[in-house]
């Protein structure tokens, strides 16, 4: 009998962390969002990978940390209207706005600057004004009314360039790309005055992005997700590279105020650095979404995703800045992004590719699928409303090529 009693009151060891002192913190909102608002984007995923109790706590830490509705409620009086507005133009929220989002920081007197595709300025510019009550502050060279340059008729068959155009060699050489217009807009807020900024990107908002002056605010907003092109150099180590293109830095407020943010702002890769551990993965083929990028995927409950553009072309419902890639590479002393934009009336947006293999079996697609929609538009066979275009097949192309690469650039094999 004293056996039995023996086993019945014997005290069982735990078998999961929250049957322990460590669990409990993890089952105490208060005492675990101390902990998490304090530690970087990397630690918080890898304490949610240690115990149970830790996951479930990582997990409804960030759901409340990166709540995007109450971060874009500081500008926008309906952020779903916005994010609905996003999902049917490819919109991207950039620059230190989509920073403090992922940093859980709050500059006070930053702006928010929302880069838009060819074609959807006016459309975003009316919204802001007629629903949000923004107003445009034209600079000394722009009318009263943003009207009068920001038409409403824009033609997506004219001819956007050619593959082998001389100004697109490589993107290598540019002052600052990328940006065809800005159009400034203010309103008066709870917290005083906020200042919207739209740039009108001359190929896409990629292009734009990947030619920001440096990696720490190489990260955007899209509607369905938020992406950090170099998140352990951002927000791990506090670096910043510099790539601006062929032009020396001559305004330092630039340098400063991302010193004043916490950023250690480098010329160019330290000396001796291994690229392969390298966070900024110079030399390697990259596309939005890799294995590099940190992605966080926001909740598009509510949000009205894009219809389709005609009836002639498929139905495109995610945003075109998934198919985008890019290359750091060294050029004289600092580095630069390298790529071949893909502009085409074959496709309603643009697009930007590292892989040469891939940049020229499109461009076979285009010119071939090109010429019989134009021979076709020239004979009346086919109404300019009805122009087809082809994004939706991008994602065939993508996987194809996804693990047959060739450079644009000559490179040592022993880097």
């Amino acid at each position: 009998m004293s056996q039995i009693r023996a086993r019945h009151t014997s005290a069982r060891k735990p078998r999961f962390a929250d049957e322990c002192s460590i669990g409990q913190i993890f089952c105490r909102p208060p005492v675990y969002d101390l902990i998490f608002s304090c530690v970087s984007p990397c630690t918080l995923v890898r304490t949610g990978r240690s115990c149970r109790a830790a996951y479930a706590a990582s997990k409804d830490f960030s759901h409340r940390a990166f709540n995007i509705h109450r971060h874009l409620s500081r500008f926008l009086a309906d952020p779903l209207a916005f994010r609905s507005l996003q999902a049917r133009t490819g919109t991207l929220i950039a620059g230190s706005n989509a920073v403090q989002f992922l940093d859980r920081s709050f500059y006070p007197n930053a702006d928010m600057d929302l880069y838009v595709h060819p074609g959807h300025v006016r459309e975003i510019l009316d919204y802001l004004v007629e629903r949000e009550g923004y107003a445009f502050r034209p600079n000394s060279t722009q009318p009263a009314d943003y009207r009068e340059i920001a038409s409403d008729e824009w033609d997506g068959t004219e001819v956007r360039g050619e593959p082998f155009e001389q100004e697109e060699e490589l993107s290598l050489y540019y002052d600052i790309k990328g940006v065809e217009a800005v159009f400034s807009l203010d309103k008066c807020g709870l917290e005083g005055l906020l200042k919207v900024q739209l740039i009108e990107s001359e190929i896409s908002p990629f292009d734009t992005i990947i030619n920001f002056h440096s990696t720490c605010v190489m990260n955007f907003i899209a509607f369905d997700a938020v992406y950090s092109l170099y998140p352990v150099a951002t927000f791990e180590h506090r670096n910043t590279l510099q790539v601006w293109r062929a032009r020396p830095l001559q305004d330092l407020n630039v340098m400063l105020k991302y010193d004043e943010r916490g950023f250690t702002w480098l010329c160019s890769l330290a000396a001796g650095t291994p690229l392969q551990k390298s966070p900024f993965y110079p030399s390697k083929s990259r596309t939005v979404g890799d294995q590099h990028t940190w992605k966080l995927t926001l909740p598009t409950q509510g949000v009205d995703l894009r219809p389709q553009m005609n009836s002639s072309s498929s139905l495109v419902q995610w945003d075109p800045v998934i198919f985008n890639g890019w290359s750091l590479e060294q050029e004289h002393e600092g580095m630069t992004t390298v790529y071949k934009p893909i502009k085409s009336a074959v496709f309603r947006y643009n697009y930007t590719t590292a892989n040469c293999k891939l940049y020229f079996r499109l461009w076979q697609f285009i010119l071939t699928q090109g010429l019989l929609s134009r021979m076709l538009l020239r004979k009346g066979l086919l109404e300019k409303e009805r122009w087809p275009w082809f994004d939706a097949e991008l994602a065939g192309f993508w996987e194809a090529y996804k693990h047959e690469f060739m450079s644009f650039i000559r490179r040592d094999v022993s880097t």
